[in-house]
């Protein structure tokens, strides 16, 4: 689920990359646990809520989307990190 807060500032980035004419985004997702696969799956779920969110939004660019697992116990944050060229 995406909460209030990241939809403001989704809906906010949406018209910025609609406004600009931005033709390409990426998206990495970063998600951790013990075990590296399930990692995998979360960050990519996360991932793919935020690339059809932006999409309902209006952004028409191509969005690429890439998954990663971190360790549990590596103290990297659970996120979207989002990118234009």
């Amino acid at each position: 689920e995406i909460n209030a807060t990241a939809r403001g500032a989704l809906d906010t980035l949406a018209q910025v990359l609609t406004s600009q004419g931005v033709r390409q985004v990426e998206l990495r997702g970063y998600a951790t646990g013990e075990d590296p696969d399930d990692a995998r799956k979360v960050a990519l779920v996360r991932t793919l809520a935020v690339r059809m969110y932006l999409i309902d939004q209006g952004v028409r660019a191509r969005i690429e989307v890439l998954a990663q697992a971190a360790p549990a116990k590596s103290g990297a944050k659970e996120r979207v990190d989002i990118l234009t060229p």
